[in-house]
């Protein structure tokens, strides 16, 4: 099932959205570091993997739900120095828009999930009977992207209600905070420095200084790591942090300023590499009204 209101390459944060996706693979993928306009609802089945997001990292197993929030920085990790193992997992992309909709009588799917964000709250463990149940309507969300039938608009959208209903239930009870592990204790606080402090001036230079480290072992433990160079993870971070800071009401023009850059040049030509727009055409898409359902 996909719903976008435009026709374009890539869903927006505007778009009515929803997608579903299983995949297995009989290795670790090399998938770097990224961010999406939506929410991503991921649910782990089997391998050997940590997940990354900002500077939490998590080894997942099976029965974990991951709830990645729009313009958070996220990635894949080997769990083993062996990567030669079948890895399966299903996920479910969906926007804010898509969730709004199912809004009645004063009930809404967002409250929760946005509270969870919030808090930095990315992982969830899940009993047996909902897990199944998530795993089963997020299956079928899957499934009907081949077929149509009579009733699967609606089939879909009550499959929705049910994954998010049930993991937000688990968001309001689930208070624990779970056990985080490590990339490499080298860089570990290289990672966290830099996503807590990228508004400041930052370079390699000054980071292996900071730390005390070889800048040549610096950089090439975090691109073994990362799969990404310091700086271009300096990068990720300060534009998706940007795309958020527009997307709550700061100006494109100003906004450079808050994510470390000096000047507006510097910034709008890293906007527009990363993300294919400048900033004010990721503004414009921001503020198209949506069609009245």
């Amino acid at each position: 099932m996909r719903y976008i209101f435009r026709e374009t390459e890539h869903p927006t944060a505007i778009d009515y959205y929803c997608e579903a996706t299983q995949t297995t693979q009989d290795h670790f993928p090399r998938i770097p570091a990224h961010t999406h306009n939506y929410y991503e609802v991921y649910i782990f089945l089997n391998g050997f993997v940590k997940i990354a997001i900002e500077d939490q990292i998590y080894k997942v197993k099976y029965g974990d739900i991951m709830l990645i929030p729009p313009y958070t920085i996220h990635q894949l990790l080997p769990a083993s120095d062996n990567t030669k193992f079948e890895y399966r997992r299903i996920y479910m992309y969906i926007t804010e828009p898509c969730l709004s909709s199912f809004d009645f009588n004063g009930q809404s799917l967002l409250p929760p999930i946005q509270q969870a964000a919030q808090d930095k709250r990315y992982l969830f463990h899940i009993p047996k009977e909902d897990f199944e149940q998530i795993y089963q309507a997020m299956y079928l969300l899957f499934r009907s992207k081949k077929t149509d039938y009579y009733g699967k608009e609606m089939l879909n959208r009550s499959r929705i209600i049910q994954i998010i209903t049930l993991l937000n239930k688990n968001i309001q009870m689930d208070t624990e905070s779970h056990d985080m592990t490590h990339i490499t204790p080298a860089i570990d606080d290289v990672f966290t420095y830099i996503n807590h402090h990228y508004q400041e001036p930052l370079s390699l230079d000054f980071l292996a200084n900071r730390f005390f480290l070889n800048k040549f072992t610096l950089s090439k433990l975090f691109k073994e790591q990362l799969q990404l160079t310091v700086h271009e993870y300096i990068t990720l971070k300060r534009i998706s942090t940007a795309k958020l800071l527009i997307k709550e009401g700061t100006p494109p023009s100003k906004v450079h300023l808050e994510v470390g850059y000096s000047n507006y040049s510097t910034f709008y030509r890293a906007f527009k590499k990363l993300e294919n727009s400048s900033p004010e055409q990721f503004l414009a898409q921001l503020k198209n009204e949506l069609p009245q359902s």
